[in-house]
């Protein structure tokens, strides 16, 4: 059991290692990583420091969150079509470790990567715009920040199957892109949303991501919220997992690995 737990910590750790290498020369990156929070932060936040700090607070999370739905769907979202575009998509799902882990530790790279970038170029910008932001809490901040971590590697894993499944996975991710940052209750508080479409928000967890760490940003932890994002933390690593096993069982069905 010890060696197959790190066996499987080998696989993440050598494949995210490798996302991350990979991503280095990624202008796309550096646009969502830093020009996009950057930007987001001056128009949300640089004019309002004379607010309360929990108020700056949640809207410094939910541009970081937004930032990192970006990232999500453009990065980790593209990882599959483009090692089919490089072609090696084949070697990557029928290697000697289970695809599935090979495709997990890639978007845990790159979601750590773009995390990064993007927790970076907000902190610089609100230090140099002299914004503050109340940070109560910060042992439940980690757990919620690797909580979501770990949520947007699953988007992204999610992701990255189902664009590999369509012709159109280019406009499908622009298709995705602003329904979430509209519904996920990142820049737009969920409160405001009309009733008939507030339902949907309940199913992104960037939007318990939202509630949690903006709440406990400000002195009180919710547990419920911190529930619900684990909870479908776990249901889209499920989908992701049954949207893979698709993908590859398709693929050698119709012999058509590097044509999927």
């Amino acid at each position: 059991m010890a060696s197959r737990i790190a066996g499987t910590a080998w696989v993440l750790w050598t494949c995210a290692r490798m996302q991350i290498r990979e991503m280095s020369g990624n202008h796309l990156g550096l646009v969502i990583g830093v020009v996009q929070p950057v930007v987001l932060i001056l128009v949300t936040v640089g004019s309002r420091s004379a607010q309360p700090a929990e108020t700056v607070t949640r809207w410094t999370i939910g541009v970081l969150l937004t930032s990192l739905w970006a990232s999500t769907v453009w990065v980790a979202g593209g990882i599959l079509r483009l090692e089919l575009h490089y072609g090696t998509l084949a070697a990557s799902v029928t290697s000697v470790r289970p695809g599935f882990l090979v495709l997990l530790g890639k978007c845990l790279g790159a979601t750590l990567r773009g995390v990064a970038v993007i927790a970076a170029s907000v902190t610089v910008t609100l230090l140099l715009t002299g914004v503050r932001v109340s940070l109560a809490h910060p042992g439940w901040l980690l757990l919620g920040s690797a909580v979501t971590i770990v949520s947007g590697a699953a988007l992204g894993m999610l992701l990255a199957c189902v664009l590999l499944l369509t012709h159109y996975g280019l406009q499908v991710s622009a298709a995705l892109m602003y329904p979430v940052f509209l519904l996920g209750g990142l820049l737009v508080p969920s409160d405001l949303l009309p009733a008939s479409v507030n339902w949907i928000s309940t199913l992104i967890s960037l939007r318990w991501a939202q509630e949690f760490l903006a709440d406990t940003a400000a002195g009180h932890v919710d547990l419920g919220a911190l529930g619900t994002l684990a909870a479908l933390t776990a249901g889209y690593f499920a989908l992701a997992i049954a949207s893979f096993v698709r993908v590859v069982d398709r693929a050698r069905k119709e012999g058509t690995l590097e044509l999927v």
